[in-house]
């Protein structure tokens, strides 16, 4: 269910943080289409479920323009990271996955035109959460 585009977007995903961007991918052996076996890079299955929180908890809210207008359009992405005992970061590894997760639920059409200022708060950790406002900025 969409619920329309919007000049601005706020929501809280509750009990989750970004994982740290040293943890998006882990090396992985796979066998390609040629029969060979090859390795690379799978993404982690918790950078996975930090996507699906995200787009279940934006709801379908966008602020993304229609198609003729995104070249001309730029966001302002405020993140606050309240971490939870025992973890542990800094606002540079929680930028990568979390505007990432945002293009993903829809809420974005690009993370190249985003502009993020992350908050990291360790004073509350009984209750972890991540709170995104995003705002469209047109030129």
């Amino acid at each position: 269910m969409s619920r329309g585009i919007e000049k601005s977007v706020s929501f809280t995903v509750p009990h989750l943080t970004p994982p740290s961007v040293n943890h998006i991918y882990k090396p992985t052996v796979y066998t390609g289409k040629d029969g060979y076996r090859h390795r690379g890079l799978k993404v982690t299955p918790a950078v996975k479920a930090y996507k699906y929180a995200v787009a279940l908890f934006a709801r379908g809210a966008t602020v993304a323009p229609p198609d003729a207008a995104k070249k001309k359009t730029a966001y302002d992405i405020r993140m606050t990271v309240v971490l939870g005992p025992r973890q542990h970061g800094d606002e540079d590894n929680f930028h990568k996955v979390g505007v990432d997760a945002l293009v993903y639920a829809g809420v974005i059409h690009s993370d190249a035109y985003a502009h993020c200022v992350i908050d990291v708060v360790r004073d509350d950790r009984e209750n972890p959460r991540t709170t995104y406002t995003v705002e469209r900025i047109e030129e």
